[in-house]
């Protein structure tokens, strides 16, 4: 299967959707937070390793459980809170879908960050966006990760000034 790659001009024309999408994502995630806490405090503990396999795409558990309990002796409390807490994971991972959908790969989710493949001249490179980021400056190679960003140069897909 042949990936898509990516021009500067066309991620920077993706930042308002990623920045809409990052909010909500965010909310999801103090909801999520707030929830565990809550329903850790009655006892009940949450499998939160599923939310790794959100970001990663790996296979698994297709949602979040907390640890099986015998339902009938919960609280119409805690089954609120469980279902609620379901219900924000599902949210969750459909904007984590919507950024895939968008061909952007979710590298981090408490820095807001995305990589796009795009090519360096005859390089296959990741251009990296991170939230509150208003363009597209930095790109890394596929092994790289974040921590080799580099500035954008001519020879970075994009612009008239960082030329294809």
């Amino acid at each position: 299967m042949s990936r898509r790659n990516y021009s500067v001009a066309e991620v920077e024309s993706l930042i308002p959707s990623l920045e809409e999408i990052f909010t909500r994502i965010l909310q999801l995630r103090v909801g999520l937070r707030g929830l565990e806490q809550k329903l850790e405090r009655a006892g009940v503990s949450v499998e939160v390793d599923a939310m790794a396999e959100l970001v990663t795409g790996a296979s698994g558990t297709d949602d979040a459980e907390a640890e099986p309990t015998n339902a009938s002796k919960e609280s119409p409390e805690i089954r609120h809170a469980r279902a609620v807490f379901r219900g924000y994971y599902e949210a969750l991972s459909d904007a984590l879908e919507e950024i895939r959908t968008l061909g952007g790969d979710v590298k981090d989710l408490d820095l807001g960050l995305v990589d796009f493949p795009g090519r360096r001249g005859t390089d296959d490179i990741l251009l990296c966006w991170r939230l509150g980021e208003k363009r597209i400056e930095f790109w890394h190679t596929v092994e790289g990760g974040f921590a080799n960003r580099r500035p954008l140069d001519e020879r970075s897909p994009g612009s008239s000034s960082r030329a294809d």
